[in-house]
């Protein structure tokens, strides 16, 4: 991956399809924080099912809910901090960072100069695959 010098003057991907790194990063960080939300809902719905006569062998496996929350949250800080600090003059092509997600939506969020609704997710209803 090559960064390469840009004027950060647009927040849209550019022709060359280069993004300013701390837009990128200001956007990972919306993603992983909406991710944690809805991490910590599962955890509350899995806490709410436990109490329901769980084994404790289930109970301890949850828990892995919370740290994963946890490192959800503290990667997303992580990213905004970054987009933060990030000098406005480096950016990245976006399209080989893209690449060979499956979630069409993400790619389209991660693309976009605006803010989503994505962002603010809570946990819906579970997809069966």
């Amino acid at each position: 991956m090559t960064a390469s010098p840009q004027a950060a003057s647009t927040l849209l991907v550019s022709p060359e399809h280069q993004l300013p790194v701390g837009e990128l990063s200001r956007r990972l960080a919306a993603e992983l924080a909406a991710a944690a939300t809805i991490c910590r809902d599962c955890e509350h719905v899995a806490g709410e099912l436990a109490s329901g006569g769980a084994a404790l062998e289930n109970i301890t496996r949850l828990q892995a809910l919370d740290e994963l929350s946890q490192r959800l949250h503290g990667l997303s800080d992580v990213l905004a901090r970054i987009s933060q600090h990030a000098s406005g003059e480096w950016s990245l092509a976006v399209e080989p960072l893209l690449a060979g997600l499956g979630l069409a939506d993400l790619v389209g969020r991660l693309r976009s100069d605006e803010d989503h609704a994505g962002w603010g997710a809570e946990a819906g209803e579970l997809d069966f695959f």
